[in-house]
């Protein structure tokens, strides 16, 4: 195994809840997130969690992510559930993901099962397995048509956005559903923000109905950790909303989202009563995905992602020590918990 990879599974200690960047991520809904790898193909300008850049990378065993699964759905309800495989990554690098799309099926409660991707490894061939393996619904990331500006935004020059919207178009005609998902660029993309909902109006117009093809546009956002285009001052929600309100009257097309246009409820959560600013017992079992990050294990299902702070570094002699850690996030939205050492 590269030893720039973690391999998770039951014998590697590192449970699937509680972490933010793998495992299953519970918002208190009737859909549960899988994050079951951490690598990509692009290193995009703009992508909040600096994917193509860790110093080490984790895989989820899929037999380990059914086992988990299933504790979660039978403690949320098997009815009604959705599945949203959506890593700090791209999906279609995950080697076992049609063992994986096969597995999630034959559990009872799964409805729906939608998957994020940059498109970038999609083929005919691909979308025939997909729709073989019953895929129900494809979230594809597309920030413009320019291919100019479509390989600035990815860092990429083998970037064909040609090839993506033929592969969008050739998905059209599959029995799987497409959610076009741009994130606006104030200064950037405002013209091509406007081209995308066009592509999808024409496509009303041919009869396609709003769950066949979707258009969600998202707010660009900076996080401490991401990278970050340059000279882009991100606007407000308020201001995000008025644009999308004045183009939903121009184009007579639903573009403010929200959980009930997918069929979204709220359900219990499953996470572990931790406060913010809670100091706790935990175990560390594994670098994390920085130098200045690694895994706590809090119990035998649930983790922590540590940040170490500067000039504090992880190294293997921290493996299986117990520490007291300060959480930083835990919140009644999710099941996510973060902390830090030294406090």
């Amino acid at each position: 195994m590269n030893d720039k990879l973690i391999y998770v599974d039951e014998k590697s200690e590192i449970p699937l809840f509680g972490l933010d960047f793998i495992g299953l991520i519970d918002r208190g809904t009737n859909l549960i997130e899988i994050k079951p790898l951490t690598f990509c193909n692009l290193k995009c300008e703009y992508c909040f969690v600096s994917c193509g850049a860790y110093s080490k990378n984790f895989i989820l065993d899929p037999n380990f992510i059914i086992s988990q699964l299933k504790k979660l759905i039978e403690w949320k309800g098997a009815y009604d559930i959705e599945i949203h495989i959506a890593p700090y990554g791209e999906i279609f690098l995950y080697e076992p993901l049609f063992e994986l799309l096969d597995k999630l099926w034959s559990i009872d409660g799964i409805e729906i099962i939608s998957m994020q991707t940059n498109g970038v490894m999609l083929s005919p061939e691909i979308i025939t397995k997909l729709e073989a393996h019953n895929l129900t619904r494809l979230n594809i990331s597309l920030n413009t048509f320019n291919q100019e500006l479509a390989a600035y935004l990815t860092n990429s020059k083998s970037y064909n956005i040609n090839k993506l919207v033929n592969i969008i178009d050739r998905l059209l005609k599959s029995n799987i559903d497409v959610l076009l998902a741009p994130v606006w660029f104030p200064g950037i993309n405002e013209k091509d923000i406007r081209k995308i909902i066009e592509y999808v109006f024409s496509h009303r117009s041919q009869g396609f109905t709003d769950k066949e093809l979707q258009i969600g546009i998202q707010k660009y956002l900076i996080y401490k950790t991401g990278r970050k285009l340059k000279k882009i001052r991100p606007k407000t929600w308020g201001y995000f909303y008025k644009q999308l309100s004045e183009l939903e009257k121009e184009f007579n097309l639903k573009l403010k989202l929200g959980p009930r246009d997918f069929g979204l409820h709220e359900r219990p959560i499953y996470t572990l009563d931790i406060k913010e600013g809670e100091i706790i017992d935990v175990k560390i079992i594994s670098q994390g995905r920085w130098k200045n990050e690694c895994i706590g294990k809090i119990t035998s299902e649930f983790a922590t992602k540590i940040l170490l702070n500067t000039p504090l570094e992880f190294s293997p002699k921290m493996i299986q020590k117990q520490l007291k850690v300060k959480v930083i996030k835990s919140s009644t939205h999710d099941n996510i918990i973060t902390s830090f050492i030294p406090f």
